[in-house]
């Protein structure tokens, strides 16, 4: 059966769900039939920012720096874009959770929460790092917990979205979709981080795996 998302609807609650009450009291029947809308917004939502636009802003700024290409703004612009995606599919999540009492109770909506709650640190770091670089032109202890805190997040975001499609008893189709979708673009992106941890990363200690380039050939971060 195939659902209509309402952007009306969509918009409305965005918000809503992210600072109203989100403690779950029992299923909310009146609000049963707003479901599939939710439910379907919060997977497109979340899978388009946690194996799309996340890993494949990081894989594209790997093949643009190896180029020579500045990349800062492919790396700030593709944050940005998983940050609103993300924000809003915890919100869509928020309230099918709410509607029928799942919000604290399965392995899905806990890893979900807390892997987009530590996303949303991730920029600080990233800000860390970029100050420290400026400054020393060195890639650090703090460059390296923001590559790979951002790394085992986005891999985790994935897994959780397979728990998702579980605990929402989705069709046979749309797990094989799924699965085959986040495979390709997770192998690909663990591929790219190998490759660029093994020959970018040891080729120059100016260069810095997952992290632009700053301002011009001799610095990366």
């Amino acid at each position: 059966m195939n659902y209509y998302v309402d952007p009306a609807v969509f918009f409305s609650f965005v918000f809503a769900s992210l600072f109203g009450s989100v403690s779950a009291g029992g299923i909310v029947v009146v609000d049963l039939p707003l479901v599939p809308n939710y439910a379907k917004a919060h997977g497109i939502l979340m899978g388009l920012a946690l194996v799309v636009v996340l890993p494949g802003g990081a894989i594209l700024m790997r093949l643009l720096s190896s180029k020579g290409k500045p990349t800062v703004w492919v790396h700030v612009g593709t944050q940005l874009v998983g940050w609103v995606l993300m924000i809003s599919g915890l919100a869509m999540g928020a309230k099918v959770g709410k509607i029928l009492d799942r919000l604290e109770n399965n392995a899905h909506t806990i890893l979900g929460t807390v892997v987009v709650a530590l996303l949303l640190f991730r920029p600080l770091f990233g800000f860390l790092h970029h100050r420290r670089f400026m400054a020393t032109r060195k890639r650090g202890k703090m460059t390296l917990f923001h590559v790979w805190y951002g790394r085992v997040l986005i891999l985790l975001g994935m897994l959780n979205g397979g728990f998702g499609l579980k605990l929402a008893t989705n069709s046979p189709g749309g797990n094989i979709a799924y699965g085959v979708v986040a495979g390709v673009i997770g192998a690909t992106y663990v591929a790219v981080m190998v490759h660029f941890e093994v020959t970018g990363g040891s080729k120059t200690s100016s260069r810095t795996p997952d992290v632009p380039e700053e301002t011009s050939k001799s610095q990366s971060s």
